[in-house]
This record gives structure tokens, sequence and C-alpha cells, in this order.
């Protein structure tokens, strides 16, 4: 295990009192852009700021009332929290939101759709009031069924959940507009040092979404020529082990080490 690559990203002396970016290679940068949903590259062509907001139970609905603004594009998480707030908050609402699912292991599951526990009603909702893109990891989504689960007593069935995807979000996870799938071993995290012994090692879901996110605004800085690239909130992406999700195949050491020292642009709210 070792991390002899280069940083993707590089921060070079400034001109000006707003430190200018430059991504060492720009098909990557590129690569990046286009890894994001129609709907979505659409969204951060208008949008100011990406927000990526971390399955922290510390993160509160009225922390978020305050931080989220009208110009801002969202990311959530596998089965993320506060979902009525995102599909039902005046303002949260009509956010652009961007929801990457991740492969369960090398099952045709994801956390956070059908047949484990999901959101699938609270999508719907959010499709209806603004752009909704959906990344996978590793492969589209196989619309699999209990059957398929290889170890359902780790999400055992609730009253609230919905077992089969109703046409309306079949329509999106079936269109490139709406939905593409993400390889967890996208050139963005090339650097990334696995766990050769660990089955399924990768970065975490958040870290994963931050380097994309950081390569596609490098593209757009780049297209675009503005005077500063969009700017990256991080929310509940903390430094600790008091959230339930530290997943040992994760090199959080090394995320770690990386998110604390964020770039220019980028800020990161723990909790």
């Amino acid at each position: 295990m070792s991390n002899t690559e280069k940083p993707i990203l590089k921060q070079n002396v400034s001109l000006s009192e707003n430190s200018e970016y430059v991504f060492d290679n720009i098909s990557i940068a590129t690569s990046a852009f286009l890894m994001l949903p129609a709907v979505i590259q659409t969204a951060l062509e208008q949008a100011k700021r990406v927000v990526l907001i971390a399955n922290n139970p510390a993160v509160t609905t009225t922390q978020l009332e305050v931080l989220l603004q009208p110009d801002d594009v969202l990311v959530l998480f596998n089965h993320f929290i506060h979902a009525d707030f995102f599909a039902g908050h005046q303002l949260a609402s009509l956010l652009p939101k961007l929801l990457f699912f991740r492969q369960i292991g090398d099952s045709d599951l994801h956390f956070g759709l059908p047949p484990r526990s999901n959101h699938v009603s609270v999508m719907e909702q959010m499709a209806e009031n603004a752009p909704l893109g959906i990344l996978t990891s590793n492969q589209s989504y196989q619309f699999p069924s209990l059957a398929d689960d290889p170890n359902p007593d780790d999400d055992p069935i609730t009253a609230q959940r919905i077992l089969n995807v109703p046409s309306s979000m079949q329509k999106l996870l079936s269109s490139p507009i709406y939905h593409i799938v993400l390889s967890e071993r996208h050139e963005v995290v090339a650097d990334y040092p696995y766990f050769n012994d660990i089955h399924s090692s990768a970065p975490s879901s958040g870290f994963l979404l931050y380097r994309l996110i950081l390569a596609a605004r490098a593209y757009l800085y780049h297209i675009q020529k503005t005077e500063r690239p969009l700017e990256i909130v991080m929310i509940g992406f903390n430094d600790n082990d008091e959230t339930a999700h530290f997943w040992h195949g994760h090199n959080w050491a090394f995320e770690r080490q990386e998110m604390s020292r964020p770039p220019k642009g980028v800020i990161v709210h723990r909790y």
C-alpha cells in the first residue's frame, strides 16, 4: 500500500487576492465533469456552491437552514439524513440534488435503494420540485428483489420501507440524463492507498464524491474562466470516530490528512 502519485490538484501562487486553481490533467477534470448526470452538469454551470452533506446525526435541520443558500447544488449519500427536510423545506426542496448510492460489496444491491432501507417516495417528491441526478457506484441499479440480498438480516424489513421502485423513478434510473454509473476507482482517486487485504477496500462515499466534485469544478473553472471556482462546502464530515460509519476498508487516515488542509474555496463544517 503506497501513495506515490502526486495530488490531482495543486494551488498556484496567486496573482490576485483569489488563488487560482490549476488542474494537472485537464482530461481527468473533463472526465469527472462528464461522470455527472447531464441534469447536474447544467445545475453546476449555474451554481455558486456545491454542498456535500454527510450522514452525521449531529447535523440538524436548524443548522442546514442557516447554511444553505439559493444558488447551491446539494450532494446526499445512500440512506441520507433529513429526507423530509430536503424534499419539503421552502428553500432546500428547490435546490438541485445529486444522490450517490454505493454498491454493497459485489452484490446487486446499493445502500439506500430497494430492497434496503430507502427514501424512494421522498426522491419522487424531490424530482418534482428540482433537478435530481443519481450516481450509483460500480454498476447501474439492478432493481433487485429481497431474494437478491445476501445479508437480509443486516437491514430488517419495516412497514415504511419501499421494496419496489415506482415507474417515475424507474424512468430516472434508466436515463443517462439523470443516472450515471461511477466507478469507485475513477481516476480522481488514482492516488488512493487501498488495503489490499480487505475486500472492496475503496474511498469512502464522501471522499470519492469530494474528489469528483473538486475535479469537476476545475473543469468548469477552466472553460468558464470565471473570477473564482465554485465553492465546495462539506457539512458534517468529522475527523473523529463519533459516528457509526467508519468502515475499516476506507483509509480514514489518508482522507483525514487531506481534509485537514482543504484548498481555498473548500469549507468544512464539523460537528
